[in-house]
């Protein structure tokens, strides 16, 4: 009995700290072309969450500019769709941008960019992940 009281208390401590650190701080922000998709009054649906970048996007090689700020979250542009799963062998081979900078000694309001302008080959990107740190 005592042995089963233990596994309960354990599994609601490990689910509070899972709870814990899905939540981001109002420092944590993410943008695609100065529109907000993570904090900044966007919510957090798409943490952890491969997303497609919109048409108008896609099209335009001078698109997506990208900006991340906080030092908990980074985001990750895939030149192929679907954030490459589901692609053939060589999927691991296409290129991605890492934005963002996950260092809990930067200040919080610490912001990092990157777009077409600073290498042509992401205004062919097809979609982006935002992970925690």
């Amino acid at each position: 009995m005592k042995f089963a009281a233990v596994i309960v208390v354990s599994l609601a401590c490990s689910a509070s700290a899972l709870l814990q650190k899905a939540k981001l701080d109002i420092n944590q922000k993410a943008y695609i072309e100065g529109q907000a998709v993570l904090g900044d009054g966007a919510g957090q649906g798409v943490l952890n969450t491969c997303m497609g970048l919109a048409e108008h996007f896609i099209t335009v090689a001078s698109k997506p500019a990208v900006k991340v700020c906080g030092n908990g979250i980074k985001m990750t542009v895939y030149l192929l769709g679907r954030c490459g799963e589901g692609s053939l062998t060589g999927a691991h081979l296409a290129h991605t941008w890492v934005v963002g900078a996950c260092d809990t000694g930067a200040p919080p309001s610490t912001c990092a960019s990157f777009a077409p302008a600073d290498d042509q080959r992401m205004g062919a990107a097809q979609s982006y992940k935002i992970t925690q740190c």
